[in-house]
């Protein structure tokens, strides 16, 4: 890395640096950083590198992984780019664009992912979680699936995409499975067949079934989480929908250019 006499967070980082990411602690293994914002590494056109087998991850749905706050900065991305998971919730943003002239290059064998939308709840059942760890708290096992849902019997799997949605149970409520961090990744299965599977990346997690009603109301099954930027399902009933998933890139109205010979899941707007 050459430096021009200006350091950033001591990275030693000139206005016109090409900087590669670099890892924090290693999870599984793997090199990863998360919640990066540009201006923290590169001054205005700047170079931001992520390199091959790299995670840049978002630890909640409020905020995207990486935030490209520098003018004409360029983003060249070998690695993962990924949105957290919603649950009971939309999915976060894997790139949130907030300044002018920036580039961003997604290269062959590389994602950009929002992460996934949750499921819509059915009676007495959790909904399923989205792609990109949903419902998971505290640091991810990046590269691996899901948790399984908790809640007794009739739980919804854990998916490396979408999770499943949790049964529906009169004993009290049952939690779907998370979405876990592999790309593009499977969906995890329902608790039964009256809730929704889990999402693959890019895919809408299964609709809950409606089947009756009783006394208390509609008996109707959770959706299942989305796949890596898609919508959760919904719960059976007329016009249900789970939550949307994120966005590959957000452009906050901001104009941007892109190369795509990766693969990018979830809107780019």
């Amino acid at each position: 890395m050459t430096s021009f006499g200006y350091d950033i967070l001591g990275f030693g980082l000139g206005g016109s640096s090409i900087v590669t990411l670099p890892t924090d602690t290693l999870i599984n293994n793997l090199s990863n950083r998360s919640n990066v914002t540009t201006s923290s590494f590169i001054l205005p056109s700047g170079t931001l590198i992520i390199p091959a087998d790299f995670w840049l991850w978002a630890s909640g749905t409020g905020t995207a992984a990486l935030i490209v706050d520098t003018p004409n900065a360029t983003i060249e991305n070998s690695g993962n780019i990924v949105g957290k998971g919603g649950y009971y919730a939309v999915g976060g943003d894997a790139i949130s664009v907030t300044a002018s002239g920036v580039t961003i290059i997604n290269n062959s064998g590389a994602y950009i992912a929002g992460g996934g939308g949750a499921g819509a709840q059915g009676r007495n059942g959790g909904p399923g979680s989205g792609a990109g760890g949903g419902g998971q708290s505290g640091t991810p096992t990046l590269g691996a699936a899901g948790a399984q849902g908790t809640g007794g019997s009739g739980s919804g799997n854990g998916g490396g995409a979408g999770g499943g949605a949790g049964a529906v149970s009169f004993a009290g409520g049952l939690n779907g499975g998370q979405g876990g961090y592999i790309l593009p990744g499977s969906g995890g299965a329902a608790g039964n067949s009256y809730s929704g599977g889990g999402g693959s990346g890019g895919s809408a997690g299964g609709n809950g079934t409606h089947y009756g009603n009783d006394a208390a109301g509609p008996l109707n099954g959770s959706g299942g989480g989305g796949g890596w930027g898609a919508r959760g399902g919904g719960n059976g009933l007329s016009g249900s929908v789970g939550s949307a998933g994120g966005k590959g890139i957000e452009a906050n109205s901001n104009s941007f250019t892109l190369t795509n010979n990766g693969t990018i899941y979830g809107a780019q707007s």
